[in-house]
């Protein structure tokens, strides 16, 4: 069977938890494996606002990286695959960014930084840090096919995904 995406693995972190009102923030440590991968953080998400408690509210998906993203789409293998060669297409990797130019670049820069700027650009163009879903009855309201997607659009690297879970 064909699979589009990473399920991730290990065990989050609880960060905050309240019981009244209910809130509850994990964090979960995970090292991607290549560019335009994508992980499939639905099933998790929902375990979160099960652990929580809430019952009527919102959870959160947040990654604080700026050459990720986080998406509500559909994890179907071969529009995954159509995306990476669109992806790829409108902002390749092999041509010129003014980021990767340490002659020119002089903000935010790192003895040790990866050449990226076409994952800055990717980020942009793809989506944002963090989704937000509402929760009714204690169930994530997702769309039929709509699944809960981390996509590094960088290279393997250690990465951090944050879900965050409020309401009553």
């Amino acid at each position: 069977m064909r699979k589009a995406t990473k399920d991730p693995v290990g065990v989050p972190v609880v960060l905050a938890e309240t019981v009244a009102p209910p809130i509850r923030t994990e964090a979960l440590h995970f090292r991607t494996n290549e560019p335009n991968e994508f992980w499939d953080f639905t099933d998790m998400v929902r375990a979160v606002v099960k652990r929580s408690g809430v019952r009527h509210g919102q959870v959160t998906v947040y990654t604080p990286h700026t050459t990720t993203t986080v998406v509500i789409n559909e994890s179907e293998t071969g529009f995954l695959n159509d995306f990476r060669k669109l992806i790829g297409e409108m902002v390749p990797d092999d041509v010129y960014y003014e980021h990767d130019d340490h002659d020119v670049r002089t903000e935010n820069l790192q003895e040790d930084e990866f050449v990226n700027g076409h994952a800055h650009c990717r980020q942009l163009l793809v989506g944002q840090p963090s989704i937000t879903v509402p929760i009714v009855d204690g169930e994530v309201l997702l769309g039929q096919w709509q699944r809960v997607l981390f996509a590094e659009l960088d290279q393997a690297r250690e990465r951090r995904v944050f879900i965050h879970a409020q309401g009553s």
